[in-house]
């Protein structure tokens, strides 16, 4: 007979929230994996309780299931760990949308300086969270784009004063921008579309334009065009153009560009596919070389392992060539968790 979920101890969950701000993953699996993937780690023999060890059944599930939305969003929860999946129509496979750490249900969740003070132990560091201004205990590492929540001391904390709430794992590689509560953004940007192209590079030579100004008015104009689809075509000429200023001016490494312009860009499929297997910022070698334990590694090969595993994703869904469509069966084959 198997078992409901699977069993972690408060010292097992505290090392994964640490692994999964470093790095993204979750037991050395990351969110873009397939999600088989992460029920073999985490599934059976690895996570019964000690008085249930030779009860387990091998080929038993360790987690609950639940499926909603008609069949297109699905959970899976480990316990303490939820991964939350998608697919386009009832055929299609799963994706990963997100991971969950619910440290908030340790029986002592850990201290969050604590936990700040390992991070930067070994070169981690923390920004304030793109919710920052409505919950400003919201922080994000930078390397890794992995946000964490700490409890305020206020009424509706589910943890103690200073304590870790949870841990998310998300699909931006990059950290957001903070949110344009107030709209300056998108009312700045629906001024330019209607002024013209004239008056788009004297607007923006009065203003200092760092990557995460870039980022913020690529996100605010994907918000726009999905309010106001009758302006589509100012939108994207907008997009556009300061997609290539951002190109021009080096505001960002070229896989983050790559990155940002097959997201928020008009590229064709195949032109997304080429773009983004040329700017892998990893080898497959040097991906098979990361040391597995998230100490040893680097938060710049972090960041690099990310970027990878996103433009692999891109390309593979885009319409890679038969010469992309061999590369990337060769990561799937030889790194196999980066890539389903």
């Amino acid at each position: 007979m198997g078992v409901e979920f699977v069993y972690w101890t408060d010292d097992e969950l505290t090392e994964a929230c640490l692994e999964a701000l470093a790095t993204g993953c979750i037991e050395g699996v990351p969110l873009e994996a397939d999600p088989e993937d992460l029920a073999s780690q985490l599934g059976f023999p690895n996570r019964l309780p000690p008085d249930q060890a030779d009860r387990g059944e091998p080929y038993g599930r360790a987690f609950e299931q639940r499926y909603f939305a008609g069949g297109l969003h699905m959970t899976r929860d480990w316990n303490h760990v939820t991964a939350f999946y998608v697919r386009d129509h009832l055929h299609a496979p799963w994706e990963a949308n997100g991971i969950t750490i619910r440290a908030y249900l340790m029986d002592e969740p850990p201290e969050w300086s604590a936990v700040v003070a390992e991070l930067r132990r070994y070169g981690f560091e923390l920004v304030p969270g793109p919710g920052a201004l409505a919950h400003p205990d919201e922080y994000t590492v930078r390397a890794s784009a992995v946000s964490a929540k700490v409890a305020t001391g206020d009424g509706d904390d589910a943890a103690p004063p200073g304590r870790l709430i949870d841990v998310t794992i998300n699909r931006n590689v990059v950290p957001l921008p903070s949110p344009d509560r107030r709209g300056h953004i998108r009312n700045a940007m629906r001024a330019l579309g209607k002024a013209g192209a004239g008056a788009w590079p004297a607007w923006l030579a009065e203003r200092e334009f760092a990557a995460d100004d870039y980022a913020a008015v690529f996100v605010a104009l994907t918000r726009l065009d999905s309010d106001q689809p009758t302006r589509a075509d100012e939108w994207t000429a907008l997009l556009s153009w300061f997609l290539e200023r951002a190109r021009e001016t080096n505001a960002f490494l070229q896989e983050e560009w790559t990155y940002h312009w097959a997201r928020y860009g008009s590229p064709s499929p195949a032109e997304v596919s080429r773009a983004c297997m040329a700017a892998l910022p990893m080898t497959l070698d040097e991906a098979l070389s990361m040391p597995k334990s998230w100490r040893e590694i680097a938060p710049y090969d972090v960041r690099r392992a990310r970027m990878t595993r996103a433009l692999l994703a891109l390309a593979r869904d885009a319409a890679p060539d038969p010469a992309a469509v061999r590369e990337i069966d060769r990561w799937r084959q030889q790194k196999r968790p980066w890539i389903q």
